[in-house]
């Protein structure tokens, strides 16, 4: 991957990930035309890489539209916010092998951080936001998701088994086995989004959100704020 921003000298940020990708893009190109690219780059490697272009010109081009829109301001680009939680969202694509759930959950945190309708560019908690989703497997933002669209209906008893909770979830996850939600529930907990089962371990106190702790509720409202461009 291309080196990140260079917080010394702020850029335009559609420049800077126009620069980004076309680098990316030369960079794959010059491991195809190596005799010596299967020593530098495996095909696993190299589908990353190509995924991650992907990935970063759809950010670029909402960006882009953001921008044309009046939604997010000139100099929000110079702030450190802005700067932190992009440089989070680059190092996601160049270190973890990226997928389609994760990206879209930092770059509606970054989308949503730059229009700046749910916080400030001096709040801290975009870059707390950016960290704990880089954290996230793909199949506990599905979880995530799903207990938040739960909880937002609030067609639900306050105490229950865990099972019911498992089988609710998975669901409306569409991951359809109570026991692949029940592997996501573990992460989502040790981060603290989920509450913790009872000391009974097969009951719940599902609470006002269906689980979700303060962070996980004010999280998944977090990410609501984002729209997508029409013109992207």
């Amino acid at each position: 991957m291309p080196n990140h921003p260079d917080q010394q000298s702020p850029q335009p940020d559609s420049s800077l990930l126009a620069r980004t990708f076309e680098s990316l893009l030369e960079g794959i190109t010059g491991v195809l035309a190596s005799e010596r690219k299967d020593k530098i780059l495996s095909a696993g490697h190299l589908l990353q890489a190509l995924r991650s272009s992907g990935f970063l010109k759809q950010l670029k081009a909402e960006w882009d539209a953001y921008c044309s829109m009046g939604r997010i301001k000139d100099d929000y680009v110079r702030t450190d916010q802005h700067q932190e939680c992009l440089q989070e969202l680059l190092d996601s694509l160049d270190v973890d092998a990226p997928d389609h759930v994760r990206f879209a959950f930092l770059k509606k945190i970054l989308l949503s951080a730059a229009t700046e309708r749910s916080s400030t560019r001096e709040s801290l908690l975009p870059q707390q936001y950016m960290r704990i989703a880089r954290s996230l497997s793909s199949g506990e933002v599905i979880v995530l998701l799903a207990t938040y669209r739960v909880a937002d209906n609030g067609q639900f008893e306050r105490e229950g088994a865990a099972f019911t909770w498992l089988m609710r979830i998975a669901e409306e996850s569409g991951l359809r086995y109570p026991e692949l939600v029940e592997i996501h529930e573990r992460g989502l907990v040790q981060k603290n989004l989920l509450t913790r089962r009872t000391h009974q371990e097969s009951a719940v106190t599902l609470g006002e959100r269906f689980r979700l702790t303060q962070l996980g509720h004010e999280l998944c409202m977090f990410i609501e704020t984002y729209e997508e461009p029409v013109s992207a």
